[in-house]
């Protein structure tokens, strides 16, 4: 397999998982519309960062779903005039990503701990809801964060064996 090769089956699993997180914040939007609507203290406390997951979800997968098969037509475009250049390029390109993730996961795993300490504190269920919301919307950074680390893990491998 060469570059191109790699980097389109990369951009394919990056499409496909955002056509599913596109899917699950469709999902979890008529979720959000019937806690909106129903009288449930602990459900209403959540809407705030039930509402970000859903930015996440639907914003970050309509990107991943739309805007990704754009980065493989630009690296075929530099692979043509130089595949030197391209196999650079995307190695840089991956390795920083690759230190985001690293990066990002244990403020997620932090985060998703501290809220649920205050979840046990606060005795209020409206406060309770927001801030088991929270742990929910960092749970969910989490996940999305690791899968999308894992593939990207395999395709920086490859690369690095090119060079």
């Amino acid at each position: 397999m060469d570059l191109l090769e790699h980097t389109k089956i990369w951009v394919n699993g990056e499409v496909f998982q955002g056509k599913i997180m596109m899917g699950m914040g469709i999902a979890l939007l008529i979720g959000w519309f019937a806690i909106f609507k129903s009288e449930h203290t602990l459900l209403k406390g959540s809407l705030i960062p039930l509402a970000l997951v859903l930015v996440v979800l639907l914003g970050y997968g309509s990107m991943q779903a739309f805007y990704r098969p754009t980065h493989l037509q630009k690296v075929s475009n530099l692979y043509a005039g130089s595949p030197e250049k391209a196999l650079e390029q995307e190695v840089q390109k991956a390795q920083k990503d690759e230190k985001a993730y690293k990066t990002l996961k244990p403020i997620w795993a932090v985060l998703i701990g501290l809220f649920l300490v205050l979840y046990f504190v606060f005795p209020s269920p409206y406060w309770k809801g927001m801030f088991l919301g929270f742990a929910t919307l960092f749970l969910s950074l989490l996940v999305l964060d690791t899968v999308l680390h894992y593939r990207l893990d395999i395709y920086h491998q490859a690369l690095k064996g090119f060079t």
